[in-house]
């Protein structure tokens, strides 16, 4: 009977090992088949080469000498981003994505609970840094900046406590 036993727990444990690597292996498979798709669909657009690489929450596009990370799992201002950026601090980080674009390294911040009132206080925050900045609002609760500081350029959008803030290097005309 404990032999029965043992045989039984063995069988099972056997079974839900190999279940476990059915499933580990299938989602490896299909992580994969999702990133070759991707590179094709790219090499297909473009015409050069690219690598895809898809993580838990990441996901890293390189191609030539050009870079883009989304980093789902970030929870905060990206601290590469200059000082003489000011950090957007109403409302709570959800992804950033950082690009490196023909060697220039640009950002875009995505919030969700944004306060009301962030355009005019960004717009403050912007101009106390040195920036010009063109605003547009719609209603109390969304709207959009774009601010140049002759270095940098940063454009924000948001609406309904959802916002999207971009910061590149300013292109030298």
């Amino acid at each position: 009977m404990k032999a029965t036993k043992r045989i039984n727990r063995t069988g099972l444990f056997s079974a839900i090992l190999v279940f476990c690597s059915f499933i580990v292996s299938c989602q490896d498979r299909s992580k994969k088949t999702s990133e070759e798709l991707l590179e094709d669909a790219i090499e297909n657009e473009t015409g050069s080469n690219a690598d895809v690489d898809l993580g838990d929450e990441k996901a890293v596009i390189t191609q030539g000498g050009n870079t883009v990370e989304l980093d789902g799992k970030a929870n905060s201002w990206p601290g590469e981003i200059p000082d003489e950026v000011p950090e957007f601090t109403y409302g709570k980080v959800k992804a950033v994505t950082t690009s490196i674009i023909d060697g220039a390294k640009s950002w875009n911040v995505i919030y969700e609970n944004v306060e009301d009132d962030f355009i005019d206080k960004y717009d403050a925050d912007l101009k106390k840094k040195g920036f010009e900045t063109v605003t547009m609002k719609m209603g109390d609760k969304g709207g959009s900046i774009t601010a140049d500081n002759g270095k940098y350029t940063v454009f924000l959008m948001g609406s309904e406590g959802n916002l999207s803030i971009g910061v590149s290097p300013k292109l030298q005309e």
